[in-house]
């Protein structure tokens, strides 16, 4: 299985987010995780296009938004919020 970063970032709570496309399902996947404390959660979307393309605004913002949710869940597992 052949996948590639599209993008990555970690914000001021220690939350790692990343998006990876899977060339071989053609599929994005975006993780998050809560840095030092073993938690992680992932979703796949279908990508609308080849991102070696570029990667469209679409998709660009559905992988943001499902970054922030996914780190929203992990907050309230935490106990964070």
């Amino acid at each position: 299985m052949s996948k590639t970063i599209i993008w990555a970032e970690t914000d001021a709570k220690g939350f790692e987010s990343e998006c990876l496309f899977n060339e071989d399902s053609r599929c994005y996947e975006v993780m998050v995780c809560a840095s030092g404390r073993r938690l992680c959660q992932s979703e796949h979307f279908t990508a609308q296009t080849d991102p070696m393309q570029g990667l469209t605004e679409a998709d660009r913002l559905k992988s943001v938004q499902i970054a922030e949710r996914l780190t929203i869940e992990i907050e309230r597992e935490l106990g964070d919020r």
